[in-house]
């Protein structure tokens, strides 16, 4: 645990975090993702397996664990919605505090990257994107999408650090830095041809090193969590996979594409059931549920596959999912906003 001081300390690094106001050295890129990288090629085998590579493998397995659970789906290059989160007050005391403690963890499904909601980022898209093709690769639009993007994730990296066992992070279909298709990725492009701008522009204003770090630390990162009752997963399970094919994903592209890139319908039937039973052979296959983000939902949440698989990614709130130590969890009572009133 961290001292009272120390704890106050971290919060306001986080704070100053956010408020970057001009975009990182690559000195301290460099350092953040290396420091975050330690973090995650050391951490325990006791809740994170070895792969054949010998390195923490894609499945986090918290069953047995008897913490509460926060559930945070896509966050999309929106800081606000981490510091909303630490600062929010559960059975009295903030997360931040909790996180310490050890009483509860939080797992974020992914996606740290490139805003998507309509209105000021869309438009801010559509602009960087008319330069970009005109050969301006470091407009001020992309700065500041690439901005709001670091304050992100050096929040997320901060967390990780220190909160090794208690804050994860998984990888979602935008970890994709290099917009490389190949390896269980696919070269990402929506509003614009966000993938590929972002990584011009990485090269650009810093180096091709740059990119390749950011790159090492999107591959560290694991990509399905299972608890007792419940399990976690970017997006929802295409099909049911071997335990030890999760373990070692990165040999097994089919992996990555399953648990992050399926559409709407497009998964085999009972396949949460399945992925669930076997993950946890003990659990309770008749009560479980499974949650990611992924697709967008209108209001609070989607349920698919008979109100097993629960979809909880609003892009327009900030919206998370509380599962108690002891399992239960409502859809109406527990799924709820830490958005502060008066932010955007």
């Amino acid at each position: 645990m961290h001292s009272e001081l120390e704890l106050e300390n971290l919060r306001k690094k986080l704070v100053s975090m956010r408020n970057m106001e001009k975009l990182p050295s690559e000195a301290a890129v460099f350092e953040q993702l290396e420091s975050t990288i330690k973090i995650l090629k050391g951490e325990s085998k006791k809740y994170r397996p070895l792969g054949k590579d010998k390195f923490p493998g894609g499945l986090l397995d918290f069953c047995g664990s008897k913490c509460d659970v926060i559930v945070v789906p896509d966050l999309h290059a929106r800081p606000d919605f981490l510091m909303n989160l630490i600062d929010f007050r559960l059975n009295g005391s903030d997360v931040l505090k909790l996180l310490d403690e050890g009483s509860l963890m939080v797992v974020c499904v992914g996606d740290g990257v490139h805003t998507e909601t309509h209105g000021r980022c869309h438009d801010r898209w559509l602009g960087a994107y008319e330069k970009w093709k005109e050969g301006q690769v470091e407009s001020p639009e992309m700065a500041e999408e690439i901005l709001e993007a670091f304050q992100t994730m050096f929040v997320v990296m901060e967390l990780k650090k220190n909160f090794p066992s208690g804050f994860h992070f998984l990888k979602g279909n935008h970890e994709n830095v290099l917009n490389r298709s190949g390896d269980g990725d696919y070269g990402f492009r929506k509003i614009a041809m966000e993938g590929q701008m972002v990584y011009d522009f990485l090269e650009s204003h810093y180096s091709q090193a740059t990119a390749y770090v950011i790159s090492e630390f999107e591959r560290s990162l694991p990509i399905v969590a299972i608890f007792d009752r419940f399990g976690i997963s970017h997006g929802e399970p295409c099909r049911s996979f071997d335990r030890k094919d999760i373990i070692d994903f990165h040999r097994h592209p089919e992996v990555i594409i399953g648990f992050t890139w399926t559409d709407n319908g497009d998964a085999q039937d009972g396949s949460v059931l399945e992925q669930f039973h076997e993950l946890n052979r003990k659990g309770d296959r008749d009560n479980c549920f499974w949650l990611g983000g992924h697709r967008p939902v209108a209001g609070k949440y989607l349920l698919r596959q008979d109100g097993v698989y629960i979809q909880i990614h609003n892009p327009r709130e900030m919206n998370v999912a509380w599962i108690h130590s002891d399992g239960s969890f409502s859809l109406e009572s527990d799924i709820f906003s830490v958005e502060r009133k008066g932010d955007d």
